[in-house]
């Protein structure tokens, strides 16, 4: 169960205070991931940029979750390197990787990789959006406009201001049962 304490709106960006009741647990962490990971999910590189540069990491937490206004949420684990920019930060860009790109989600899962002076990218058009990965068939670029934390992982809300499909008849790049696998479209 889970409450709303507080709703800064006057910051701009909400972040809001969670108190959870403690519950006792139905499912162990291990049967969770165990479960999750039978939960095919399209692998996405969020993308911002700091003080020190463009930052990204792979994501398969990735879900829309309103059409109008466009609003999209991305999960970013409390360990992430990168955390501390994306909080700092006032928007996002989420990469869609097509099948073939595996490689590319895996550098941007790699701790310590020099992971922008391997890729082609550009910067976004919208301030404040991170970089647009070449390789990707579409993007979203995100303003954040909700930062909530829950559990071991931030919650990251985005209203998408730009960014979109740009290569067409292409497969997504799908995470499921701990590994990449492609979509058969002949079963």
């Amino acid at each position: 169960v889970y409450k709303r304490q507080a709703d800064d709106r006057a910051s701009g960006t909400i972040c809001r205070q969670i108190e959870r009741a403690v519950v006792a647990p139905t499912l162990d962490s291990e049967s969770f991931k165990n479960m999750m990971a039978q939960v095919a999910a399209s692998v996405t590189v969020v993308t911002t940029t700091g003080d020190d540069g463009p930052m990204g990491l792979t994501v398969s937490a990735f879900q829309s979750v309103s059409a109008e206004p466009p609003i999209v949420l991305v999960c970013l684990g409390k360990h992430a390197g990168s955390l501390d920019v994306f909080l700092g930060g006032d928007g996002f860009t989420v990469n869609f990787l097509p099948e073939g790109t595996g490689d590319t989600a895996m550098l941007f899962a790699t701790k310590g990789a020099d992971r922008f002076g391997s890729v082609e990218w550009s910067a976004s058009d919208v301030e404040g959006a991170g970089p647009v990965l070449a390789a990707s068939f579409g993007h979203f670029a995100c303003r954040t406009v909700e930062k909530l934390e829950m559990g071991d992982h931030w919650v990251f809300f985005g209203e998408v201001a730009g960014g979109g499909l740009t290569t067409e008849g292409v497969d997504p790049l799908i995470w499921h049962g701990r590994g990449f696998v492609a979509l058969d479209h002949e079963g």
